[in-house]
């Protein structure tokens, strides 16, 4: 029997407590997980157990309008690459295309996009029929969208319909921040206007969008495909990288293998753990200093350095300049 498909748990343990002031460890505890989490940097768990998971932090949030504050947190808070696939794209409709593509590597939660005659809408499931989303986490879901997609169209976008299976008091707390009331609903839904649909984003980047969507069918292929050692390495550390998380054991775990099984396939291939780090940190350090806005402190943090300066050095070393004298050569070149 095939294993069943697992999900990174990093949204809910390292991003949502955080920001709620929950202790992950109790959450996980009291989710049944925590044997799960032992000895483990990483913790992967499968549908069921991301949903219970979530339900746990519900319980546990020190908030009744958890749901909204995080939304906007995490929308307005570190940088995930999925999220590129909505603020890279030239305009509403295409953004949610790529995010539905993408989807699963946020969570075991899929997406669709269609057209309702002429409305653009875009519904929300779980991945798996034997477990349900959490109606609360659907709810999360549309307070993230809209937040990314008002940032990308510096505009108010404001959908014709949404809903959820939430409760009169549950679709009051987002109403506010999708700008109409969501009905009762089933199935997690929005629409929007043709107008909308079409809207330009002022955050596009084709560039930069070239890069990341190969980054994130690599990761998605690496869930499933025999990638060879090194490609599988990326994949998963352009993953880990989100939590701080870069070492060869944190990369042996998330692969399922020992980190000596890592190093000798690793070797088979003519490389090495910290070359693969390496040249990972290189190549996305370089996208974001010529196709992005973002600072060195924020880079940084992206490749999970402990700060700025040590950062710094490795950038020399790699390139022998610093990264702010790259940016500029690069843009004046």
């Amino acid at each position: 029997m095939d294993s069943p498909q697992t999900y990174s748990l990093f949204m809910g343990t390292d991003v949502s407590c955080r920001i709620l002031g929950i202790d992950p460890q109790v959450m996980l505890e009291t989710a049944g997980l925590s044997k799960l989490a032992q000895d483990r940097s990483e913790l992967r768990v499968t549908a069921g157990q991301y949903f219970d998971a979530w339900n746990t932090i519900a319980r546990l949030s020190p908030r009744r309008d958890f749901v909204p504050y995080l939304g906007v947190a995490i929308s307005r808070g570190p940088v995930i690459p999925v999220f590129f696939t909505l603020s890279c794209a030239p305009n509403l409709e295409t953004g949610l295309t790529r995010l539905a593509q993408f989807k699963s590597l946020l969570g075991p939660t899929r997406m669709q996009v269609f057209k309702d005659g002429q409305l653009l809408r875009a519904e929300y499931d779980s991945v798996d029929i034997h477990s349900p989303m959490p109606p609360s986490l659907g709810a999360l879901q549309l307070v993230c969208m809209l937040e990314n997609i008002r940032g990308a169209t510096a505009h108010f976008v404001c959908p014709v319909a949404a809903g959820f299976d939430g409760s009169e008091e549950e679709r009051r707390q987002i109403a506010s921040h999708l700008g109409i009331m969501p009905e009762r609903s089933a199935t997690t839904f929005v629409t929007f206007s043709p107008e909308d649909a079409k809207r330009r984003f002022i955050s596009e980047n084709p560039a930069l969008w070239a890069d990341v969507e190969a980054d994130l069918k690599l990761q998605l292929a690496a869930q499933n495909d025999p990638l060879p050692a090194a490609a599988r390495v990326r994949a998963a550390l352009a993953d880990l990288m989100l939590s701080g998380r870069t070492g060869a054991e944190d990369v042996a775990i998330s692969l399922g293998i020992s980190r000596s099984t890592l190093q000798r396939r690793l070797r088979q291939e003519k490389t090495s753990f910290q070359a693969e780090l390496d040249a990972t940190r290189q190549d996305i350090a370089i996208r974001y200093l010529t196709k992005t806005t973002l600072g060195v402190d924020a880079i940084a943090l992206v490749l999970a350095y402990r700060d700025a300066s040590s950062f710094s050095r490795s950038f020399r070393r790699w390139t022998g300049q610093a990264p702010g004298a790259f940016r500029q050569a690069r843009r004046r070149g």
